[in-house]
């Protein structure tokens, strides 16, 4: 399966409107020009991220980056193989059935893939065209399936497609904290497996929502609340016994901003993860500590007590989960 990004034609690109400015005049030997006085310089604009992680672990963390132009590169393409067949399972009964991982879960009903995350129908939003929000949305799409979907994102925490969608200042705020070692801090960047873990051929289940809007400083906003499913192999499959020791269960609440104001300096332009929030259930607490996905048959049993029916873990429509068994 693949995702079809926004074409030349119909993508939004503020830069274009930008007029060239016209060459400085030839300047005289032996004459220094006098330099003009500097003018006033629109302010560089700031973000602060809300940061709750749980597995069922919650985490409360604040922090500012600075907000610094828009970068576009339609070369990115996400990388989500066709399902194989799977041939190096046993094919004999199983109370869990690796061909069908998510049988007896909520997120069976779920849309496979890039398929689950749907764009509402663009619509204008205050100052912003419906084509604007449209390119704003396919965006924020584009961002989520390369973080979350992504073969090549899962296997190897690699942000560098990330980084080439989002404003150059994120991206550097992101690069400089993706060095290896430091995968806790940018769970809200891109979806991590620990390493020796594989996902089963099945697809990631994937369901939520996104909506566009204008927040308190006329920015557009797409917010977006998704869940996925991911389902892991397992070494002995006919040990499992429930289909929630080898499916985690990730919900990301993410608002996407789209920032073309001019009362900010140039490098403050282009789409920004603005608010991030983060929910994990079912997985390995000690991977997870270290910013990584892996499934709870590898972990040391919890015998906490689970304050809510697990259903409830798959449902994007209650407040974002806060408990803690980790």
């Amino acid at each position: 399966m693949t995702w079809n990004y926004p074409s030349d034609d119909d993508e939004y690109k503020p830069w274009d409107h930008i007029s060239t400015p016209a060459p400085p005049p030839a300047q005289q030997p032996g004459v220094q020009p006098s330099a003009p006085p500097p003018g006033p310089q629109p302010p560089r604009r700031w973000m602060s991220i809300a940061l709750w992680l749980s597995l069922p672990v919650l985490l409360v963390a604040w922090f500012t980056v600075p907000r610094l132009l828009p970068h576009d590169d339609r070369s990115i393409k996400a990388t989500i193989p066709a399902i194989p067949t799977l041939t190096t399972l046993p094919n004999g009964y199983l109370r869990v059935n690796p061909d069908h991982p998510f049988r007896d879960t909520p997120a069976n009903q779920w849309r496979e893939g890039s398929d689950g995350i749907e764009e509402p129908p663009a619509v204008p939003v205050g100052r912003f065209p419906i084509e604007q929000v449209a390119a704003a949305q396919d965006r924020a799409k584009q961002l989520i399936v390369l973080a979350r979907l992504d073969q090549h994102t899962l296997d190897t925490g690699d942000a560098e497609p990330i980084i080439a969608l989002v404003a150059p200042g994120q991206g550097d705020e992101i690069r400089s904290k993706s060095a290896p070692g430091n995968e806790a801090e940018t769970w809200w960047v891109t979806t991590k497996l620990a390493p020796g873990f594989k996902l089963l051929p099945a697809r990631p289940r994937v369901n939520g929502s996104m909506s566009a809007t204008q927040d308190d400083k006329g920015e557009l906003v797409i917010k977006t609340n998704y869940l996925v499913a991911y389902a892991f192999q397992a070494p002995d499959p006919k040990a499992i016994s429930d289909p929630m020791e080898i499916i985690v269960l990730v919900r990301e609440e993410i608002d996407y901003t789209w920032v073309d104001d001019s009362a900010y300096d140039a490098p403050s332009q282009g789409m920004w993860l603005d608010h991030a929030s983060s929910f994990t259930y079912a997985g390995n607490c000690a991977w997870f500590k270290k910013g990584f996905l892996a499934p709870s048959y590898s972990d040391t049993p919890s015998y906490g007590t689970q304050v809510r029916p697990t259903e409830q873990y798959f449902d994007p429509t209650i407040p974002l989960p806060t408990e803690n068994d980790c």
